[in-house]
């Protein structure tokens, strides 16, 4: 089987669609870290910040700039099992966020990995 590599243009659009599941999820927030919250020097900024307002205010956003600036995301983009293990513990029905997510992460792959 053929695999096309996606475009930027693709891989943004599925970073919108992450967001508005986090919204439809509730897991959107107009409120911003602070500075120093966000600046945490610990992976995914486990130590000031929930996964979901890591995804938000880090994640979308870096992978955004990444797309626009250099039009490739990171070679190694694996969240979903991350999100997948953070979401157990939350009330809210993550699962379409979860997917969207997922999506991501074979859309990076293809696009290392299309032949």
């Amino acid at each position: 089987m053929r695999h096309v590599r996606p475009s930027t243009d693709q891989m943004l659009r599925q970073l919108d669609r992450i967001a508005l599941e986090m919204q439809r999820a509730g897991l959107w927030s107009d409120t911003r870290p602070s500075h120093q919250a966000l600046s945490s020097p610990n992976p995914f900024c486990f130590d000031t910040l929930a996964f979901e307002e890591w995804l938000q205010w880090k994640f979308l956003p870096q992978m955004r700039e990444l797309l626009a600036q250099y039009g490739t995301p990171p070679e190694n983009c694996s969240m979903a099992p991350l999100a997948e293990h953070q979401f157990a513990e939350l009330d809210e029905d993550t699962g379409c966020l979860l997917a969207e997510i997922t999506e991501f992460d074979n859309l990076a792959w293809h696009f290392f990995n299309a032949r």
